[in-house]
């Protein structure tokens, strides 16, 4: 029998994405691929303990198929953004000496910029500061915050910083010294948060990695605390054995889709997790570990999970 005669002429149709069916081939991950294909008939909403039991799975293998497809879906992180980008002006010399002389504005920027770096702007540093001024459409304002913001985080200053900043600040719609100042209030009342999830993640605060930054923008930006970071640290130990960042951001994203983010809405949850923070496997059971609130939410869990069985 040829391959294409499993193919049927007739039913309802669902479409696979190439890339990410390339991907699993390329892992070569059986349960993933069979999961992929259960989402794909009835999509995402299903009970978990409902797709374990249809699809043959323990809850070991059933987590690492769903860590596998979200480590395959996750959007990549953004590579560093570049001026040299194809719809970047292509700004010639003249054009850059012209704005310096002639535009009083982007001259204060400039200013800034060699006091920020310590030296005289070179032909490429100009171009990038140009390039976020009058092609990103940051005002002067807003290009002297984000300056004097990175010289006090960094100290020294290199290009990078300024061409990575610009154009994420363009990303999130901070044009002007209001937009500025707002976000960066927000940065310094979030940085003792950042410094406790880098901490929960072993990492160090002064000098993330990107994936790590990564992990504590998701954390921070979906309401996670420090200690639901380190009880994710603590069972993707138990899981797999070793530190993993991805399989850590793919517990998040999961308590995130349930809408848990506290220890105490997560251990409610799934009182599995109890033991990542140092209680034992009865605690769960016992009423005297949980607060009033918390046994009603157990109950109502209890009640949701017995309907589905």
């Amino acid at each position: 029998m040829s391959l294409t005669s499993v193919l049927l002429p007739e039913g309802e149709l669902r479409v696979a994405r190439c890339d990410t069916l390339d991907k699993l081939i390329a892992v070569s991950d059986g349960d993933a691929a069979l999961l992929y294909l259960y989402i794909l008939r009835h999509g995402d909403s299903a009970d978990e303990k409902t797709v374990q039991r249809t699809l043959h799975l323990s809850h070991d293998r059933y987590e690492r198929a769903v860590f596998t497809l979200n480590s395959l879906t996750a959007p990549a992180a953004s590579a560093e953004p570049s001026a040299d980008k194809p719809d970047a002006p292509a700004y010639t010399p003249d054009e850059l000496r012209r704005a310096r002389i002639d535009d009083h504005k982007f001259s204060a920027v400039c200013q800034m910029a060699e006091e920020t770096l310590g030296r005289t702007l070179t032909e490429g540093q100009l171009r990038c500061l140009l390039t976020a001024y009058d092609h990103l459409g940051l005002s002067a304002e807003a290009i002297i915050e984000l300056l004097a913001w990175l010289k006090n985080e960094k100290g020294m200053v290199r290009l990078s910083d300024i061409r990575r900043e610009t154009y994420a600040w363009a990303d999130m719609g901070i044009y002007s010294a209001k937009d500025a100042q707002a976000y960066l209030a927000r940065k310094t009342n979030e940085k003792p948060l950042s410094a406790a999830i880098y901490r929960a993640l072993g990492a160090d605060p002064e000098s993330p990695a990107p994936k790590e930054q990564r992990v504590c923008a998701f954390a921070l930006s979906h309401g996670f605390p420090s200690e639901a970071v380190e009880l994710a640290v603590g069972r993707t130990d138990k899981k797999q054995g070793r530190h993993s960042l991805d399989y850590t951001l793919g517990i998040l994203r999961r308590w995130d889709e349930k809408g848990v983010h506290t220890v105490s809405e997560i251990t409610a949850l799934e009182p599995e997790t109890r033991t990542a923070v140092g209680q034992t496997q009865s605690a769960p059971t016992d009423p005297a570990t949980l607060s009033q609130w918390e046994q009603d939410w157990a109950a109502r869990v209890k009640g949701h999970r017995r309907k589905e069985e």
